[in-house]
């Protein structure tokens, strides 16, 4: 998992890859663009979702003569890194799975190797990765947290030294020890997976062996599909080399970006990015803008449809020591990119 955590994020770009790669195959004109609507909020669902998901006691009071409301906390957010300067991105992994992204994307890149690996996964531990996992959390720290249903896991089966720790967690060693990779379990409903170090720290946040910080993702902006923050370098290294200005425009300019997706219909993205001086930040958002703006011409006049139609749907709004950026992705146009891909029963042998 080293330093690729983070890179997890791009899957929620994984319909904009697909389109990419098929440029050219298609001379049909482009279908008109249906309104879309982008996560900018919570909606009342997901309000009631992140409520039930409060299972694990408050944390300790710091002074305990002092009194107050004292909230339950998510256990898969309180078992995240909480280092500023880091990234974490969620996946609804159950309900990304229902979704017509989530459902194309089985259809046309689960191979049939992919099903059978996934079988066996199944018969040899006892966890079903397509219907017990409800959510992945990925941090750019080396952890990768699992939620969901994992009481009929046996991970005795795992040919690796096992060891106890804290009052619920159990871990299975690397064969390099205590500086590798491992797996552990904490309760029925958490399974962690990473270097070892960093898992002994995400157990000890959920048993509060460790003050409490506040989480990198706050429970409140824990809404769509998937969620989270990038650290401004981290995104800054997701551009190419040809981009290597932004790239440092971005590290000069931003501190984080906050991400929400909506898969729920179409593909929606939002993107907040924030910094520590406004006029930095207003400033970039401008240039990206203008950015997005030149290459929407240039497709245009090119004469590539596809490129053009993608760039329509691309919006940056600077405003008040921020800027927004938006990127739809209407299913009519995945599927006439992914769907044919259906008939070939996957892209796997």
């Amino acid at each position: 998992m080293k330093r690729r955590a983070w890179l997890l994020a791009a899957l929620v770009l994984l319909a904009c890859a697909a389109f990419l790669m098929r440029r050219g195959e298609s001379k049909e004109k482009p279908a008109p663009v249906a309104h879309v609507e982008f996560p900018h909020f919570a909606r009342p669902e997901e309000h009631k979702r992140n409520q039930e998901r409060r299972t694990l006691a408050p944390p300790p009071l710091k002074d305990d003569t002092k009194e107050g409301y004292r909230q339950k906390r998510d256990p898969l957010m309180t078992a995240l890194p909480t280092a500023k300067g880091k990234s974490a991105m969620v996946f609804e992994a159950a309900a990304l799975k229902e979704s017509p992204i989530g459902r194309l994307w089985v259809d046309c890149m689960l191979s049939d190797r992919d099903a059978r690996e996934l079988d066996r996964f199944k018969k040899d531990y006892g966890v079903d990765m397509l219907n017990d996992v409800d959510r992945v959390a990925v941090s750019s720290q080396k952890v990768m947290v699992l939620s969901g249903d994992f009481g009929a896991a046996h991970w005795d089966k795992l040919d690796r030294p096992r060891r106890s720790y804290g009052s619920k967690g159990t871990i299975y060693a690397s064969e390099e020890g205590q500086t590798g990779r491992s797996i552990a379990t904490w309760g029925d409903g958490i399974q962690l997976l990473g270097d070892t170090t960093e898992i002994e720290a995400a157990i000890d946040r959920l048993e509060d062996r460790t003050p409490p910080e506040p989480p990198l993702i706050p429970e409140w902006s824990a809404y769509g599909d998937a969620y989270g923050v990038l650290s401004a370098d981290d995104f800054a290294r997701m551009l190419p080399e040809s981009q290597r200005d932004i790239a440092e425009r971005l590290r000069g300019a931003l501190e984080q970006i906050e991400l929400h997706v909506d898969a729920s219909d179409d593909v929606a993205m939002v993107a907040d990015a924030t910094g520590p001086t406004a006029a930095d930040v207003n400033d970039l958002g401008k240039t990206l803008g203008a950015a997005l703006s030149l290459g929407r011409l240039k497709a245009q006049s090119d004469g590539d449809e596809k490129l053009a139609e993608l760039m329509e749907l691309a919006r940056v709004s600077p405003r008040d020591g921020r800027f927004s950026m938006e990127l739809a992705l209407p299913m009519p146009l995945i599927q006439r990119q992914m769907g044919p891909c259906k008939k070939h029963g996957g892209t796997g042998p």
